[in-house]
């Protein structure tokens, strides 16, 4: 681009039908996988979070406040292009971001993805399908959710790439919200049903993906018992300090912690708390990049009964990835 050229300005809509696109959820949890493989080769380069909005200084002083706004920004060494992303949501408020793409040789910005934040959602659970590919069970029989708000739909939308289980065990905070979410889900092709305790998933479940902005534990709030066989469990949730969803003894019970980024994972992730109290040792994680690279470690087809935790706290170049491939759609 050209000094005089202007930025290319994408619309939702334009980024909707990018992503509508045949093959795009394969193209990128691959592309996601590739991103992390390469990070952890150090061929990414990520700048600090910037997180906007949460206590002690929050946006707004109203009831069950979990609204925040954070920007993530890096870059692959040698591509074209540096990311920064802005994307904002939580109770009050409604979903929104977007992605700013720059040319690494001149500096100047190509490309605004005004997405609402939905390449966020779509990048983030991307790494939730992953993660079940590497890291769960050969047969899935049903899928845990802890949430029903947006992530948990794009979990679930994101999972339907890479498995043919669609039995799904959901709770959630209030009746109206599983009530709306199991209305909407099953008309998408989900067999679900609500639980009024977050911990049967742990009894029920292969896999259970957790959703929430929770502050507290409430997986294993009232048992760390879990199935006999293997169980995966994928936290989404956390991703500022103070976050956690799970009751830090029962990651302590894993087998085998994986974080997007282990250094993240104790300052804004589902582990920080654990790590603080002395029940797991940081030295004890494993990176996702690692895990790919590592056959030995991913889930065994028989006899593999281990518990294992994954935390997403969310890696910029998930940014980078998702917006490379969108405007290569675009262009």
């Amino acid at each position: 681009m050209s000094n005089k050229e202007q930025p290319r300005i994408h619309s939702l809509e334009d980024i909707q039908k990018a992503i509508s696109t045949p093959g795009f959820r394969n193209e990128l949890i691959e592309g996601i996988k590739n991103g992390f493989v390469a990070y952890e080769k150090g061929e990414f380069y990520a700048a600090p979070i910037q997180t906007l909005g949460l206590p002690p200084f929050p946006f707004l002083n109203v009831d069950n406040y979990a609204a925040q706004t954070c920007v993530k920004s890096g870059y692959f060494k040698g591509h074209d292009h540096y990311v920064i992303k802005v994307a904002s949501g939580g109770h009050p408020m409604p979903n929104s971001g977007l992605m700013q793409v720059y040319s690494q040789k001149t500096g100047r910005l190509e490309a605004l993805l005004l997405d609402e934040g939905i390449l966020t959602e779509l990048r983030t659970a991307a790494v939730g399908a992953l993660v079940v590919k590497i890291l769960a069970a050969p047969k899935i029989d049903m899928i845990g959710i802890v949430g029903t708000g947006v992530q948990a739909r794009y979990q679930l939308e994101m999972l339907s790439a890479v498995t043919d289980c669609r039995n799904v065990l959901v709770y959630g905070r209030t009746p109206q919200k599983v009530d709306r979410f199991i209305s909407e889900m099953t008309s998408k092709g989900w067999n679900i049903k609500g639980t009024d305790s977050p911990d049967n998933l742990l009894q029920d479940t292969d896999v259970i993906i957790t959703t929430t902005p929770s502050r507290e534990a409430i997986l294993g709030k009232s048992s760390l018992e879990t199935r006999k066989s293997g169980l995966t469990i994928i936290c989404i949730g956390a991703d500022a300090p103070g976050k956690y969803e799970i009751n830090p003894n029962l990651v302590a019970k894993a087998a085998l912690l994986v974080a997007d980024s282990t250094t993240q994972t104790v300052q804004r992730g589902e582990f920080q708390k654990a790590v603080v109290d002395g029940l797991v040792k940081k030295e004890s994680l494993v990176s996702l990049g690692h895990l790919i690279e590592t056959k030995d470690l991913h889930r065994r087809k028989e006899g593999d009964n281990r518990l294992i935790i994954f935390d997403s706290s969310g890696v910029a170049l998930q940014d980078c990835v998702v917006s490379s491939l969108v405007v290569r759609k675009l262009n």
